[in-house]
């Protein structure tokens, strides 16, 4: 999920708001290009802070309906188990609900070059590196994707939502969060209680790996908790992830066939030649052989939408490293809390280098 670029230092709403205003006025003096990039950040990071109403008082609430109700005490619930059984970082977020009247938080913007697999980066304080860039301001994030498009480069817009900032601020319950199903929501609270708990700067695909994992495994426990690994949710979550593997192996198999491409000694346009013909053959395999094993809802229709370099890295920053994870984690007796320590290490990274 989409990482803000800001740690706020302060709880205090007096020190929020004076460190969002110099750190704005540093940013510009710096990097006069990218200040109106961070105020809009900045203005939509506040709006989150000062919109919302306690979840206690929501629960209280006649007027709140059965469903946002159940939603909500199943989030406290997942957020426990979290802390409590996978030993994740305890915090204060999810304790307010905002109501965003949209289907996205923010805007997710990558780019790449049309013949290189890999992502255009930009640099933030704090978390170094980053392969994207998120905009509250949807206008001005389609701005800088034609710009980017202008220079040459494949875009990928798409929308987010939710986004972790790392445990220095008590992020909010979204409405966004809520509108995918219960797995999603699960998976999604575990996934960015992951980032709170532990962040490399300028590593994120390592970062979201991680937590793309945990989030996974760590929802199928929840499950199994809750219900029971004979229960119709828990094979119905199982049946998700297996799922989601087939589509994130086919994807990695893409990227794959077109690296070995754009890594040959050919000519450009040969290799322009070649990477339409290999879309153009997977997509017909994803249609015939793809779509057939896949139970769940939500993945017809994807080979209908524009194939590119940049929109094949939005998905592998997230699913890289899961085979190399799982093989650790069975290592480590299936053990998240041990799993969590290992990734700790400060040299944990020379275990996932090719």
């Amino acid at each position: 999920m989409l990482k803000h670029p800001f740690k706020f230092l302060f709880k205090a709403l007096g020190s929020l708001l004076i460190l969002a205003l110099v750190t704005a006025g540093l940013w510009a003096i710096i990097l006069p290009s990218s200040a109106d990039y961070l105020y809009q950040s900045v203005e939509g990071q506040m709006q989150l802070f000062f919109e919302g109403r306690p979840v206690k008082e929501m629960l209280d609430d006649d007027s709140v309906s059965t469903e946002l109700k159940n939603q909500l005490m199943l989030v406290q619930e997942v957020k426990a188990f979290a802390e409590q059984e996978l030993k994740l970082q305890p915090t204060q977020n999810y304790e307010k609900f905002i109501d965003l009247k949209r289907d996205y938080l923010v805007m997710v913007l990558t780019a790449s070059p049309p013949l290189k697999m890999e992502s255009k980066t930009w640099w933030f304080p704090i978390v170094g590196t980053v392969p994207y860039k998120g905009y509250f301001d949807i206008e001005m994030g389609r701005a800088d994707e034609a710009k980017l498009q202008a220079e040459g480069y494949e875009t990928h817009f798409r929308p987010s939502p939710a986004y972790s900032t790392l445990g220095w601020f008590n992020d909010p319950l979204l409405s966004t969060m809520t509108q995918y199903g219960e797995y999603y929501l699960v998976n999604t609270i575990i996934h960015e209680s992951v980032h709170a708990t532990h962040w490399v700067p300028g590593e994120v695909t390592f970062n979201e790996n991680i937590a793309s994992f945990i989030g996974n495994k760590g929802a199928l426990l929840f499950y199994a908790h809750k219900y029971g690994k004979g229960s119709d949710k828990y094979k119905a979550a199982v049946q998700k992830l297996a799922d989601q593997k087939v589509f994130a192996d086919f994807l990695r198999q893409v990227a794959q066939q077109l690296k070995k491409v754009y890594d040959s000694d050919t000519f450009d346009s040969n290799k322009a030649e070649q990477k339409a013909i290999i879309l153009a053959t997977m997509k017909y395999q994803y249609t015939k052989n793809i779509l057939p094993q896949i139970k769940s809802p939500g993945y017809a229709g994807f080979e209908k939408q524009d194939w590119n370099n940049a929109m094949l890295m939005s998905y592998l920053h997230y699913n890289t490293v899961q085979d190399k994870l799982a093989t650790i984690y069975t290592e480590l007796d299936e053990d998240i809390p041990r799993l969590m320590e290992f990734l700790k290490q400060d040299d944990v990274l020379q275990h996932f280098q090719e």
